[in-house]
């Protein structure tokens, strides 16, 4: 039997080999999510003038660059702001709830797999 995923690439599963892969994942996702250091929402780079008439903005038109953080929060999209100093934090908290959703889809793929595999054998 032939998976296609959404990555386009055609892996041979066996039952044995999804159950190793669907251990692995679920292990990961366990790890991710336990540590606790994941954050839902979008880098923003804002480029903005401050409005200083003496500021680099204003006379040489060098804008001022930030990192924001882009989330919707009921139905209204929210732009929070993340200082300098926690820039590489938050990205890597960013990094992490990508990873988490990946990892979620990549299990559910693998139990969609295992309950096809399961109806053409009859195993129920």
């Amino acid at each position: 039997m032939y998976i296609t995923y959404h990555i386009k690439k055609e892996v041979k599963m066996n039952r044995n080999h999804m159950d190793s892969e669907l251990k692995k994942a679920t292990s990961h996702l366990a790890r991710l999510v336990h540590m606790g250091s994941f954050m839902r929402g979008n880098p923003v780079i804002m480029k903005r003038v401050c409005g200083n008439k003496n500021c680099r903005c204003y006379l040489e038109g060098k804008k001022h660059v930030s990192l924001y953080i882009s989330k919707n929060k009921e139905g209204t999209r929210k732009m929070i702001y993340v200082p300098k100093q926690l820039e590489d934090e938050v990205e890597k908290k960013l990094a992490t709830y990508q990873k988490i959703k990946k990892l979620i889809e990549r299990i559910s793929e693998l139990n969609y797999a295992q309950l096809k595999i399961k109806k053409e054998k009859k195993i129920v």
